[in-house]
């Protein structure tokens, strides 16, 4: 599965709530403002989302590209994400749809490009999953993820006992794995760092490093 069962539960339940968090909305337009000129986009692109979680990424994108399926494999948060590009006015050129992108069937459509924010990390098998973005993709179509830096303390997540996922990655590991999956031209740049709360009373923030890393079908 792309989640844990923890991670399907946990997000359900802060999905009405997520958007409440003015970092994460803007974390979100920091992100949109990255791919905008890493991508060089044209408006003409159909792009699907992983992890899209409520859409704030492809909300903050949607004026600079054709159309987004926002794709999420938690069923709360694609309502949110439904709910938000409804009142937007944006329903002709975004839709958000609950698929799991390992274990689903594929959808129909292909694409210009993929993009992911903090979401593959989530992920038990990445490798086969950037095998699926591979065959989502038109010939010379990219992906984009933004991902957190390998961090051995497991900080990041060391509030939720039962994670499974990835502490992050090493940049040049993650570079091979997209090489390894059939992309090519593979760039990976900084993209910022994202503070979040540890958990706990006496714990505060940390700051954590992330990249971009984009590759071409």
């Amino acid at each position: 599965m792309t989640h844990s069962d923890h991670d399907h539960g946990h997000f359900d339940a802060a999905a009405s709530t997520w958007d409440a968090d003015p970092a994460k909305i803007e974390r979100a337009r920091d992100t949109a403002a990255l791919l905008r000129d890493a991508l060089a986009l044209d408006g003409t692109e159909r792009v699907l989302e992983i992890g899209g979680g409520t859409g704030q990424l492809s909300l903050a994108l949607a004026d600079h590209v054709a159309t987004v399926l926002v794709t999420d494999a938690s069923p709360g948060m694609v309502d949110v994400a439904r709910d938000n590009i409804e009142r937007a006015g944006l329903t002709d050129r975004l839709t958000a749809q609950r698929i799991d992108l390992v274990t689903d069937p594929l959808p129909d459509d292909r694409f210009d490009g993929v993009w992911a924010a903090l979401a593959l990390h989530h992920v038990r098998e990445v490798d086969l999953l950037l095998e699926r973005i591979k065959a989502l993709l038109v010939p010379g179509g990219w992906v984009a993820v933004v991902e957190l830096d390998d961090d051995r303390t497991g900080a990041f997540h060391a509030h939720h006992d039962d994670f499974t996922g990835h502490d992050g990655f090493d940049r040049e590991t993650f570079a091979t794995r997209l090489r390894d999956s059939g992309f090519h031209d593979v760039t990976v740049t900084d993209a910022g760092s994202v503070e979040k709360e540890l958990g706990g009373d006496d714990q505060g923030r940390g700051t954590f490093a992330t990249f971009l890393a984009v590759g071409r079908a």
